[in-house]
Formats: C-alpha cells, sequence, structure tokens
C-alpha cells in the first residue's frame, strides 16, 4: 500500500502547499520582471538613442543594394544619377534625402530617396517639386 502522510507531521499538506504557493510567488515574479524589462526597452529606456537625422554616410553603397533587391524599377537603365545627401523639411522634421535619376534607351525616371537614422526608409517616384533643382552627379 501507499504511504499516507499525517497532517501533524513537518511535511504534512499544509507545509508542502505553503512551499508550492512560495515557489509559484518566485516564477510569477521572474516573470513579470521579465515583462517590466521587455517593456522598457520597448520605451527606449534601454536602448541608446538614434539620430533620425544621421547622415547617411553609405548612401552610395545603400542605394545599389537597394536597386539590386528590387529591379524593377530600374530594370534596363542605362546611366544613373544620384544627388548629394541634403536636408528636407517633411512635415515638422527634416531628414536626408537623395534624388536619383535613371534613363533608358527610352525612358527616364526620378526617385525620392529619405533617410532616417541613416537607412533607406522611403523610394518612392519623385514629383516634380521634390527634385527640382537636383545636382546629379
Amino acid at each position: 500500500m501507499g504511504a499516507r502522510m499525517d497532517s501533524g507531521s513537518a511535511a504534512g499538506p499544509d507545509a508542502y502547499g505553503a512551499a508550492l504557493l512560495s515557489a509559484c510567488c518566485v516564477v510569477l515574479f521572474a516573470v513579470l520582471m521579465g515583462f517590466v524589462l521587455a517593456a522598457c526597452s520597448d520605451f527606449g529606456f534601454l536602448r541608446p538613442k538614434l539620430d533620425p537625422n544621421a547622415y547617411p554616410a553609405s548612401y552610395k553603397a545603400d542605394l545599389v543594394t537597394y536597386v539590386r533587391l528590387h529591379p524593377v524599377d530600374m530594370l534596363d537603365a542605362r546611366e544613373v544619377y544620384v544627388s548629394d545627401p541634403a536636408l528636407k523639411q517633411s512635415g515638422a522634421d527634416s531628414r536626408y534625402f537623395v534624388c536619383l535619376r535613371a534613363e533608358g534607351e527610352d525612358w527616364r525616371k526620378e526617385k525620392f530617396v529619405v533617410f532616417h537614422v541613416g537607412q533607406i526608409n522611403l523610394f518612392a517616384d519623385a514629383t516634380r517639386e521634390q527634385c527640382a533643382g537636383a545636382g546629379y552627379e
């Protein structure tokens, strides 16, 4: 037959329940602390503050990589020109941007490329105003 626990012994059901409750509290506390630390990191408390207007130092290499990954916009381009990065007002903020001009046999496209924290954030067809007067290289 199985062993029977006496409720009066030191290892009785009350002591077992208290130990189980204590272990559950420790685990619950650890899980809650994990959530708190994760929440803090999502709000930027543990991350370094990044400059949204960081100069895109490798903008030419980034553009080549982007076009290689998204070739539809520049298929059959014979010549490609890019302007130097410049700060431009975008709503309440300023962002670095470049204009990209691609020319094919019988077509020409201009793209407006916006950078955020030094990385490409937007690659879109340029309006006439966005790239007017851009100094292409």
